[in-house]
Protein backbone atom coordinates (compact mmCIF):
# COMPACT_ATOMS: atom_id res chain seq x y z
CA UNK A 1 0.00 0.00 0.00
CA UNK A 2 1.03 3.56 -0.59
CA UNK A 3 -0.82 6.42 0.70
CA UNK A 4 -0.21 10.16 0.11
CA UNK A 5 -1.02 13.85 -0.30
CA UNK A 6 -2.08 14.12 -4.12
CA UNK A 7 -0.99 17.96 -3.95
CA UNK A 8 2.85 16.48 -3.31
CA UNK A 9 2.56 13.58 -6.45
CA UNK A 10 6.22 14.64 -6.92
CA UNK A 11 7.38 13.64 -4.35
CA UNK A 12 5.96 10.31 -4.41
CA UNK A 13 6.84 9.78 -8.13
CA UNK A 14 9.98 8.06 -7.60
CA UNK A 15 8.62 5.37 -5.69
CA UNK A 16 5.80 4.37 -7.93
CA UNK A 17 5.58 1.77 -10.65
CA UNK A 18 5.48 4.58 -13.79
CA UNK A 19 1.59 3.66 -14.76
CA UNK A 20 1.18 4.22 -11.30
CA UNK A 21 2.17 7.14 -11.65
CA UNK A 22 0.60 8.19 -15.00
CA UNK A 23 -2.51 7.35 -13.19
CA UNK A 24 -2.27 9.39 -10.01
CA UNK A 25 -1.50 12.59 -12.25
CA UNK A 26 -4.56 11.80 -14.39
CA UNK A 27 -6.78 11.27 -11.03
CA UNK A 28 -5.20 14.70 -9.40
CA UNK A 29 -5.97 16.66 -13.08
CA UNK A 30 -9.80 15.08 -13.36
CA UNK A 31 -12.30 18.02 -13.31
CA UNK A 32 -14.57 15.97 -10.52
CA UNK A 33 -16.33 19.58 -10.17
CA UNK A 34 -17.82 19.22 -13.79
CA UNK A 35 -18.89 15.66 -13.60
CA UNK A 36 -21.90 13.82 -11.51
CA UNK A 37 -20.96 10.31 -9.80
CA UNK A 38 -20.48 7.57 -12.24
CA UNK A 39 -18.30 5.24 -14.12
CA UNK A 40 -15.31 6.97 -15.93
CA UNK A 41 -12.64 5.85 -18.27
CA UNK A 42 -9.40 7.00 -17.62
CA UNK A 43 -6.00 5.71 -19.25
CA UNK A 44 -7.94 2.19 -20.02
CA UNK A 45 -9.15 1.69 -16.44
CA UNK A 46 -11.81 2.42 -15.01
CA UNK A 47 -12.69 5.17 -12.14
CA UNK A 48 -15.77 5.51 -10.51
CA UNK A 49 -16.55 8.95 -8.62
CA UNK A 50 -19.19 8.29 -5.93
CA UNK A 51 -20.84 10.44 -3.27
CA UNK A 52 -20.74 7.18 -0.26
CA UNK A 53 -21.81 7.68 3.48
CA UNK A 54 -18.89 6.71 6.01
CA UNK A 55 -20.61 3.80 8.66
CA UNK A 56 -19.30 2.19 11.49
CA UNK A 57 -16.37 -0.28 11.84
CA UNK A 58 -18.84 -3.25 12.60
CA UNK A 59 -20.42 -2.60 9.47
CA UNK A 60 -18.18 -2.27 7.14
CA UNK A 61 -15.92 -5.44 5.74
CA UNK A 62 -12.54 -6.12 4.86
CA UNK A 63 -12.05 -6.44 1.00
CA UNK A 64 -9.54 -7.16 -1.40
CA UNK A 65 -9.05 -7.79 -4.95
CA UNK A 66 -7.70 -9.77 -7.41
CA UNK A 67 -6.88 -8.57 -10.99
CA UNK A 68 -7.08 -4.82 -10.09
CA UNK A 69 -4.79 -2.75 -7.83
CA UNK A 70 -7.36 -0.04 -6.09
CA UNK A 71 -6.74 3.62 -6.24
CA UNK A 72 -8.42 5.43 -3.69
CA UNK A 73 -8.94 9.29 -3.58
CA UNK A 74 -10.78 11.46 -1.57
CA UNK A 75 -12.33 14.32 -3.55
CA UNK A 76 -13.93 15.75 -0.35
CA UNK A 77 -14.91 15.00 3.17
CA UNK A 78 -13.23 12.80 5.72
CA UNK A 79 -13.04 8.84 6.04
CA UNK A 80 -11.89 9.30 9.68
CA UNK A 81 -10.08 5.89 8.31
CA UNK A 82 -9.27 3.60 6.35
CA UNK A 83 -8.64 -0.13 7.67
CA UNK A 84 -5.59 -1.66 6.15
CA UNK A 85 -4.13 -5.52 6.89
CA UNK A 86 -2.06 -7.84 4.68
CA UNK A 87 -3.38 -10.91 2.78
CA UNK A 88 -0.77 -12.43 4.80
CA UNK A 89 -2.12 -11.72 8.25
CA UNK A 90 -5.87 -12.50 6.98
CA UNK A 91 -5.68 -15.06 4.38
CA UNK A 92 -9.32 -16.71 4.83
CA UNK A 93 -12.22 -15.41 2.37
CA UNK A 94 -15.35 -15.21 4.22
CA UNK A 95 -17.10 -14.42 0.88
CA UNK A 96 -16.47 -13.84 -3.02
CA UNK A 97 -17.85 -11.91 -5.91
CA UNK A 98 -15.56 -13.15 -8.82
CA UNK A 99 -17.42 -11.36 -11.53
CA UNK A 100 -16.23 -8.08 -9.69
CA UNK A 101 -13.15 -8.86 -8.30
CA UNK A 102 -14.37 -8.44 -4.98
CA UNK A 103 -13.41 -10.29 -2.22
CA UNK A 104 -14.29 -10.11 1.88
CA UNK A 105 -11.96 -11.40 4.04
CA UNK A 106 -11.38 -12.34 8.27
CA UNK A 107 -10.20 -10.01 10.00
CA UNK A 108 -7.60 -10.37 12.32
CA UNK A 109 -8.35 -6.12 13.88
CA UNK A 110 -5.58 -6.68 16.46
CA UNK A 111 -3.45 -6.59 12.82
CA UNK A 112 -4.96 -4.23 11.15
CA UNK A 113 -3.68 -0.74 11.04
CA UNK A 114 -5.80 2.67 10.57
CA UNK A 115 -5.09 5.03 7.33
CA UNK A 116 -6.71 8.54 8.25
CA UNK A 117 -8.01 9.66 5.07
CA UNK A 118 -9.41 13.29 4.26
CA UNK A 119 -9.57 15.42 1.13
CA UNK A 120 -6.33 15.02 -1.20
CA UNK A 121 -5.28 11.90 0.00
CA UNK A 122 -4.98 8.81 -2.18
CA UNK A 123 -4.13 5.36 -1.37
CA UNK A 124 -3.05 2.54 -3.89
CA UNK A 125 -3.81 -0.85 -2.62
CA UNK A 126 -2.03 -3.66 -4.31
CA UNK A 127 -3.56 -7.27 -4.34
CA UNK A 128 -2.24 -7.91 -1.14
CA UNK A 129 -3.69 -4.68 0.57
CA UNK A 130 -6.74 -5.72 2.30
CA UNK A 131 -8.90 -2.56 3.17
CA UNK A 132 -12.34 -1.60 4.62
CA UNK A 133 -12.90 1.81 3.41
CA UNK A 134 -15.86 4.21 4.44
CA UNK A 135 -15.51 3.44 7.95
CA UNK A 136 -16.90 6.43 10.30
CA UNK A 137 -15.41 8.10 13.44
CA UNK A 138 -16.16 10.15 16.27
CA UNK A 139 -17.87 12.95 14.00
CA UNK A 140 -20.25 10.29 13.31
CA UNK A 141 -21.71 9.53 9.72
CA UNK A 142 -20.60 11.70 6.74
CA UNK A 143 -21.06 12.09 3.07
CA UNK A 144 -17.76 11.97 1.31
CA UNK A 145 -16.77 12.80 -2.30
CA UNK A 146 -15.02 9.84 -3.40
CA UNK A 147 -12.72 8.42 -6.90
CA UNK A 148 -11.90 4.95 -6.77
CA UNK A 149 -9.78 4.17 -10.08
CA UNK A 150 -9.28 -0.04 -10.86
CA UNK A 151 -6.23 -0.44 -12.65
CA UNK A 152 -5.71 -3.93 -14.44
CA UNK A 153 -2.91 -6.09 -12.47
CA UNK A 154 -1.62 -6.56 -16.00
CA UNK A 155 -0.77 -2.62 -17.17
CA UNK A 156 1.57 -2.51 -14.44
CA UNK A 157 3.78 -5.79 -14.42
Amino acid sequence: MITGDIHHLEAYEKQLPPFISQCLRAVRDFDFASVPDGKYELLGCTMSVESPVTEPEEDRKLEGHKKFIDIQYEIRGEEEWIGVETIFDSPRVVESHEDRDLYFFASHKEKESKVYFTEGRFAVFFPEDLHRPLCQGKQGKEILRKAVMKVPVDKVR
